[in-house]
């Protein structure tokens, strides 16, 4: 099969997963959101890819021995960041608003994670043309996402105009993708925020798009892992898994000091036991296998993509979890009553998101041929 289509196929595959990982939270019966993340966390971050690791790269140990431990800080470091980012990106929705905010973080987590590791790694292919191609696709991807956020505010304010009071936003919604963790982690949005508050959150949701790019940030900047597995004898393809390793540590530790401190501040860790508990648990699993193959098959895509994997990767992956949130959105009963106008902004944003994505496959096409 052609490595393009391949690479394509397999962040499809992960967006699938990303769009549909929020679909747990929506099922749980005893379980507070931070019971979830912690359990859900520890499988994606940590069993996971010790497992998969063991099976299939069993020199990823032995890769990052050979890395310098720089490279290892930095994916530490990033996966951190990224950890932080779900922090922020609650309180920055709950201040700002869900529509605006979201629309603000998924934008800037776009043109962060996508722009960063072209002008780090090779800014001189925004000269050619397959470069500003990209540039051009990444551009529209971001407008697709802002216009996307507009259908959210306008299904906000025309439901809660048909219902008389101000629409609270539904904690569990589908588009909530699983690189920026629920706002409703630190509960719902409340009464309209004041100017102030509004700034603040305004400035909150800027810090954690940029933030939230941070895992794929991690995963390029960390390739020397990868490519070190790979001399060891790992499959090209597959080796991809060493560089999510200091990834995934370092947004282990901030999902376990965030959400594990919520917790015990809230006495939520006895929810974890009990009636229904073993319900949960499995929503739990569920939710971090998700977790998982939302990113690991999208580490071996953007492989298959090639130089600029991880820059067409990102905005293809968003874009593509964004159709498939929304489409579970729909299935699940989200826009149900939203207004006519709403859903032409969405239907807009979701076709300029395809034709996104058509662009950045064309401009990526261009550097393998």
């Amino acid at each position: 099969m052609n490595s393009l289509l391949t690479g394509f196929l397999l962040i499809f595959f992960a967006a699938v997963c990303g769009g549909a990982f929020a679909v747990p939270i929506k099922l749980r019966r005893r379980f507070e959101l931070e019971n979830l993340y912690v359990i859900a966390g520890a499988v994606t971050m940590i069993l996971l890819p010790l497992v998969v690791g063991s099976l299939f790269l069993p020199s990823w140990h032995e890769a990052m021995m050979r890395t310098p431990p720089k490279v290892l800080w930095v994916g530490l470091g990033f996966g951190f960041a990224w950890g932080i980012g779900a922090v922020t990106f609650g309180y920055g929705v709950n201040l700002a608003g869900l529509s605006l905010g979201y629309a603000v973080i998924m934008g800037i987590n776009t043109a962060v994670g996508s722009m960063l590791p072209i002008l780090v790694r090779s800014p001189w292919e925004l000269h050619t043309a397959g470069g500003l191609v990209i540039v051009g696709g990444i551009a529209a991807c971001i407008v697709g996402v802002a216009i996307c956020g507009r259908a959210g505010f306008l299904r906000e304010h025309g439901e809660s105009r048909s219902n008389g009071a101000r629409r609270q936003p539904d904690r569990n919604d589908a588009s909530i993708r699983p690189d920026s963790l629920p706002a409703a982690a630190l509960g719902e949005t409340g009464p309209p925020a004041s100017s102030k508050n509004f700034r603040l959150g305004l400035t909150l949701c800027v810090i954690s798009g940029v933030l939230s790019a941070c895992a794929n940030l991690g995963f390029t900047f960390t390739s020397q892992i990868a490519a070190a597995a790979q001399k060891l004898g790992g499959q090209p393809i597959i080796s991809s898994l060493g560089s999510w390793f200091p990834v995934y540590w370092g947004g282990f530790a901030a999902t376990l000091l965030w959400f594990g401190g919520l917790q015990v501040n809230r006495k939520s860790w006895r929810k974890n036991v009990g009636p229904g508990a073993w319900h949960d648990w499995g929503l739990a699993l569920v939710m971090g296998v998700l977790w998982f193959l939302a990113m690991i098959p999208y580490g071996m895509g953007a492989y298959c993509l090639g130089q600029l994997g991880t820059s067409v990767g990102w905005a293809v992956d968003i874009a593509s979890s964004l159709i498939v949130a929304n489409v579970l959105g729909f299935l699940t009963g989200e826009w149900k009553a939203a207004p006519p106008g709403a859903r032409r902004a969405l239907f807009t944003g979701l076709g300029v998101l395809v034709l996104a994505m058509a662009i950045l496959g064309k401009g990526n096409a261009m550097f393998t041929h």
